[in-house]
């Protein structure tokens, strides 16, 4: 079994849904810290796994107990295959390097992925999983103090880089990272101090301490120059394709009160007066696109949407009701559901009349 489809799955986890508190500078990051314990990263996320699970998973299907209950035995199944209790995990770290081409095309071979599990659950038991799976086609390497269990390599002729080889390594007895082959060795090198993480860069994404997920990124700038290349010449565009330029940072956070899903996103730009004309901007769309949106619902959405600049950032604040997101969540399910396929409508069968010969 390949590791690189475990990784993909995982990093689509984090579009999902942590509480995590805030990053402190360290001179030894702490694998109690998954967030903080990542490697050097351009887009750091986290999110509170058992939370989601337990809480926030059970409230958004609220209207829709089938698909929980099938949600439900899916976790269970996977527990008893893999002997690891997903409830278990508390929080996920994720940390995204950018390695290669820095454009819109970016491919999986252009990031360095790395993911940090941390919680009360057995890390044995999922190497012993994986190595079954591989039926002993594994390998693995010592690496600062650490053992890595690497993926099968490919049968020859056919080749993999290192950077497309999925591994694993159990850095404590609760804490593991998955990962490319480089960005797992990375992080066992950011345990002794050496290529670690920003820490303004975790901070970015760990600033709402409620919060259930929180992403934060680095701009570059090659990134910018390949959207500004797509602007057409509508005014409109183009004053947006000036504006990005001077983005720095970006960053999101999904949190969740009694009522309310809370969402926030914005960026960082280089001065406040760049964050003032962005802010701008973004007001103008917001009544632009109300005035041509008919859907009511949307229309209340959009326009409960708080834009502010503060400093040299733009923040975009809005609080969804629990029950719009449990109808949203509800037409998802419905509209990705397989057609009940009908049944085809028997045929009569056809006899073929015989004449009878007329006697002359």
């Amino acid at each position: 079994m390949e590791l690189r489809p475990i990784l993909l799955s995982f990093l689509l986890l984090i579009c999902l849904s942590a509480t995590i508190v805030s990053a402190q500078t360290t001179a030894v990051a702490t694998a109690s810290d998954p967030l903080s314990a990542l490697p050097t990263s351009d887009v750091v996320g986290f999110m509170d796994l058992k939370r989601i699970l337990t809480e926030i998973i059970p409230r958004v299907l609220a209207k829709d107990p089938a698909t929980l209950l099938k949600l439900t035995s899916a976790v269970n199944e996977l527990n008893t295959k893999t002997g690891l209790n997903i409830l278990s995990i508390d929080r996920i770290a994720v940390g995204l390097q950018f390695v290669g081409a820095k454009t819109r095309n970016v491919k999986k071979n252009d990031l360095g992925l790395a993911i940090i599990m941390h919680g009360d659950f057995d890390a044995d038991a999922l190497v012993a999983f994986l190595k079954r799976e591989a039926k002993g086609k594994g390998s693995e390497e010592s690496y600062g103090g650490k053992t890595i269990h690497i993926e099968p390599r490919p049968a020859p002729p056919e080749k993999k880089s290192e950077r497309e080889t999925g591994a694993l390594s159990i850095l404590d007895a609760h804490t593991l990272v998955i990962g490319d082959l480089p960005q797992v060795r990375a992080t066992i090198d950011a345990a002794s101090g050496k290529g670690h993480v920003d820490s303004s860069l975790v901070q970015l994404a760990a600033r709402d301490s409620n919060a259930l997920i929180g992403v934060a990124g680095n701009v570059p700038p090659e990134l910018i120059k390949d959207l500004q290349s797509t602007a057409s010449n509508d005014p409109t565009e183009q004053a947006i394709s000036k504006l990005i330029a001077n983005i720095k940072q970006v960053f999101v956070s999904f949190g969740a009160t009694a009522a309310d899903f809370d969402v926030t996103t914005g960026a960082r730009l280089g001065t406040s007066e760049q964050a003032q004309s962005l802010s701008d901007m973004l007001l103008g769309l917001r009544q632009k696109i109300g005035e041509e949106v008919t859907d009511q619902q949307f229309r209340d959405l959009l326009n409960s949407v708080q834009i502010t600049a503060e400093g040299d950032e733009v923040q975009m604040k809005s609080a969804i009701k629990t029950e719009v997101v449990q109808d949203i969540a509800a037409s998802i399910i419905k509209e990705n559901q397989p057609q009940p396929k009908t049944a085809k409508p028997k045929q009569k069968p056809t006899h073929r009349r015989r004449g009878r010969r007329r006697r002359h």
